[in-house]
């Protein structure tokens, strides 16, 4: 019969103190380029039209000057003036963000859109854009973004 002692019944918990303690550390977000402005696209629509645009600011924690466009994107298609829109800075917590826009024209708020975002390695980012026109929940859509660090 084998018989395990008391010192290697240490050492297997001792291993396994370590190994989750690494684990950690490995499994975290990466961090995104502080003070890259990251470019991208919005999938399944027009290159040309619809963008994904922001900077880092230069501390690293925040998401700033965040635009969609230049037209919100939403299930029933844009037309007519561009609209302004407007972005608070939205704080990069374990390498993700929320970000909120808002898009203003005649006869005020067209549409909001909330765009969450991961930061990958090599200076890329993906996300997703949910969009929501002001009087046209039938318009709401979701499209997935990717971007990286210019």
């Amino acid at each position: 019969m084998y018989r395990r002692s008391r010192v290697a019944g240490v050492s297997v918990a001792a291993v396994a103190a370590l190994v989750c303690s690494v684990l950690p550390a490995a499994a975290s977000a990466p961090a995104p380029e502080a003070g890259a402005a990251y470019q991208g696209h919005i999938s399944g629509t027009s290159p040309s039209q619809d963008s994904v645009t922001f900077k880092v600011s230069e501390d690293g924690n925040r998401v700033v000057d965040l635009e969609i466009g230049p037209y919100p994107t939403d299930g029933c298609g844009s037309g007519g003036d561009v609209p302004d829109q407007s972005s608070e800075p939205a704080r990069i917590r374990h390498g993700r963000f929320t970000a909120h826009v808002v898009f203003s024209g005649e006869p005020g708020i067209v549409a909001r859109s909330t765009v969450t975002g991961t930061f990958l390695r090599h200076g890329k980012e993906k996300g997703k854009v949910t969009t929501h026109p002001t009087g046209s929940p039938e318009c709401d859509i979701t499209l997935p973004y990717t971007t990286h660090a210019q």
